[in-house]
């Protein structure tokens, strides 16, 4: 009999489970100011419009430097606000790197500081520092366990798939684990997947459903769901479902009616009564998707089969779900030079800067540009994937101007005024090849002798602004629905799906932007031809330039305010002639002037006739813009925007105007040429669909030379960088 009772009194036994709930907002450094005003009215007020009516429900709530900046001059009301629920127990306040850094990216010293930064600026506003801190996209190096514990962080939170990848099961995902570097010991959450893609594009009690599933008599388990808070209102569809239909009403009236046995905590409530399930090391990850992108466009592909085929057999999945993955985030930098120009022209600054530090520690200026220099190392300009990134120029734009801008205010430190010029060797992009920078009080050049000898970047410091932003054409896995005709065209209606499922685009036709470039397009790129081409031609890359003088490595040597690059090669042409091309390029101390010598040489082989091109490379953002146009001194060009393909015979005299910025690049030429101009867009994928994005343009100064052996061909280009 007693059995019996004890047998029904377990039966009866109400089985429990926690839910931590966390919202991450963001907007990048640079992002347009509607967009900023479109999410709070979308999304961040609304949320917590919703939330404030349902006082049993706890959220965690971190939101980015960027946001807080945002809040701060435009809605110090919704700080408040936060403020005023924080004191009453029902969110808590995460921390982060203030300006949402990757911090496998930043040096150390930096990733503590935008964390103290973060800490700063929510013990002031909220009365208490934070505990916990997001970890940027997710991404997790063993590393980061001692960098966040030196910074006062306790603890984090990652994806499941860290977890299953480091060898635990889903099962034994709902609570806390310990880990730690050098001793240094961090906490660490599992947030789950499932969670991430029912919230919020499926039917609320689906979600109810799951957890009762997962809930035990004990009640000690935690399931964590913390994803975008953009996902509320923000991404396409989900204000209609969201907040018209009421899903997050529901949600949060599900959380109130079942309260008893699904308890609303937030990170710190669990932190106080569980203690961790164990001790676990964890490999380096990020989400799922992130993984995926991170890898060359051919190895997605193969991931992407070997995925589809598992998760159509349940048994497969099983069995071998844990053990795919793609690669990690630091493989963004051998993919895309631009992400690796950027990361490497904000490692410069930061050296400087440490350096500077212990000569110039009182003086403000310091702080100045650890500002500039941390808002430069907002992450989303440094990689791709669904929500653009790397290929929105503005958020590329917005991250030099804060580098250049830090460099600038160093420049001011060290006394580099009118009559600084200098010259420096450096391997500046980790290739194992020695680069040249030539620079004054006016310009940073930087050169690539291992490519062609060509010019990748060129920094007007006083605007400040990268002339040379451009980014390559490639080869991206979503371009294969465009061309196989998948792709919907049209708004998204409804919330129901997430955005990693939508393949949709913005308008029709984008599949014949398909073009991908044959090296990067940056300026100074030298193109041997043996006859004139077309612009078409150019703008497709189907030319084939003689002697591997657009992609070969150069020699070079370095003067005083100089940089010589040459190189010697045979042409695949009858007789194997042979050519030198030495260009020199050449900064005034005080002028924002570039001149670039060519001397052409044929060293052997019979007299012939040959076409000298040079690309030449600017981005001013925007190619249809009635305020960015193309003018010359030779020829009225209508003011063409800098989007449309030309042709003109004999110029001496081409600029790039932005009237926007009041900023122009002018390219003189000591001969008349004949100059071909194009513009660079890709085709990428965001929120709303694939798009056609603006990257740059580039005009080709030609001139047909006649060359016999012996003889010295000169030609020259001069860059003028000036404000309008």
């Amino acid at each position: 009999m007693r059995e019996t009772r004890a047998f029904l009194e377990r039966d009866c036994t109400v089985k429990s489970i926690n839910l931590i709930f966390g919202c991450h907002s963001h907007q990048p450094v640079g992002n347009f100011g509607f967009v900023f005003e479109q999410a709070y009215e979308k999304s961040y007020k609304p949320f917590v419009d919703v939330l404030e009516r349902f006082p049993d429900v706890r959220v965690t709530m971190h939101y980015t430097g960027p946001l807080w900046d945002w809040f701060a001059e435009h809605q110090p009301r919704y700080i408040e606000r936060l403020a005023e629920l924080s004191r009453a127990g029902q969110i808590e306040i995460m921390g982060g790197g203030y300006y949402e850094p990757l911090l496998c990216a930043i040096p150390e010293r930096d990733a503590i500081a935008q964390i103290q930064r973060m800490h700063r600026f929510t013990e002031e506003h909220f009365g208490v520092p934070t505990r916990g801190m997001w970890l940027t996209e997710r991404v997790w190096e063993p590393q980061m366990a001692r960098i966040l514990s030196k910074a006062g962080v306790e603890y984090t939170a990652l994806d499941d798939t860290h977890f299953m990848c480091s060898g635990l099961r889903r099962d034994q995902l709902f609570g806390y684990y310990m880990t730690e570097d050098e001793g240094y010991t961090l906490k660490v959450f599992p947030i789950l997947e499932k969670l991430r893609y029912l919230v919020p594009f499926h039917q609320v009690h689906e979600t109810i459903d799951y957890l009762r599933q997962e809930a035990t008599e004990d009640g000690t388990r935690c399931a964590v769901l913390h994803d975008d808070g953009e996902k509320f209102g923000v991404w396409p569809g989900t204000y209609h479902s969201v907040y018209e239909e009421g899903w997050l009403s529901d949600f949060f009236q599900a959380l109130t009616d079942n309260r008893e046995w699904l308890h609303s905590v937030r990170y710190e409530d669990h932190l106080a009564k569980a203690k961790a399930l164990g001790r676990t090391y964890i490999t380096c990850a990020s989400y799922q998707e992130m993984m995926a992108w991170a890898l060359p466009a051919e190895m997605q592909r193969k991931l992407s089969a070997v995925l589809h085929e598992v998760k159509e057999d349940p048994a497969k999945e099983e069995r071998f779900g844990p053990f795919l993955r793609g690669g990690f985030w630091r493989s963004f930098l051998a993919k895309y030079d631009e992400s690796n120009n950027l990361q490497k022209r904000m490692l410069r600054v930061s050296e400087r800067l440490a350096r500077l530090r212990g000569l110039f520690e009182d003086d403000p200026r310091i702080d100045e540009a650890e500002t500039l220099l941390h808002q430069g190392q907002c992450n989303c300009a440094y990689w791709h994937g669904v929500f653009g990134g790397l290929y929105l120029n503005h958020l590329r734009t917005a991250i030099y101007e804060k580098i250049i801008a830090a460099d600038t205010v160093l420049d001011a430190l060290e006394g580099r005024q009118d009559g600084f010029v200098r010259t420096e060797m450096a391997d500046f992009d980790g290739d194992g090849n020695a680069d040249a920078i030539l620079e004054n009080a006016h310009l940073a050049l930087f050169f690539s002798p291992a490519d062609g000898g060509t010019l990748f970047e060129l920094d007007c410091k006083q605007k400040p602004f990268n002339i040379i932003n451009t980014l390559t054409r490639r080869e991206e896995p979503y371009h294969d629905a465009l061309l196989s005709g998948q792709v919907q065209v049209g708004d998204v209606e409804g919330g129901d799906h997430s955005i990693h499922e939508l393949v949709r685009a913005k308008e029709t036709g984008l599949e014949k932007l398909l073009v991908y470039d044959p090296y990067r397009r940056v300026s100074l790129r030298d193109l041997v031809l043996p006859t004139q081409v077309s612009t078409e031609t150019l703008w497709a890359g189907r030319h084939a330039p003689l002697g591997g003088f657009a992609t070969g490595t150069y020699e070079v040597e370095t003067g005083e305010n100089w940089v010589r690059l040459w190189r010697e090669a045979d042409l695949e042409l009858e007789g194997a002639p042979r050519l030198r091309i030495e260009k020199t390029a050449t900064l005034a101390a005080d002028a924002s002037v570039v001149d670039i010598r060519y001397d052409v040489v044929l060293v052997s082989g019979p007299a012939l006739s040959l076409v000298l091109g040079v690309e030449l490379a600017a981005n001013f953002q925007a190619g249809a813009a009635f305020d960015r146009y193309y003018w010359s001194e030779n020829e009225d060009l209508a003011r063409a925007p800098l989007g449309k393909m030309g042709c003109e015979s004999a110029l001496t005299h081409i600029a790039l105007r932005d009237d926007w910025q009041h900023l122009e690049c002018g390219f003189r030429f000591s001969n008349p040429a004949r100059v071909h101009r194009y513009a660079l867009e890709t085709v990428s994928q965001s929120e709303g669909g694939q798009e056609r994005v603006y990257q740059g343009s580039i005009v080709t100064p030609c001139w047909l030379l006649s060359c016999r052996t012996g003889e010295i061909q000169s030609r020259g280009v001069r860059i003028e960088i000036s404000r309008t």
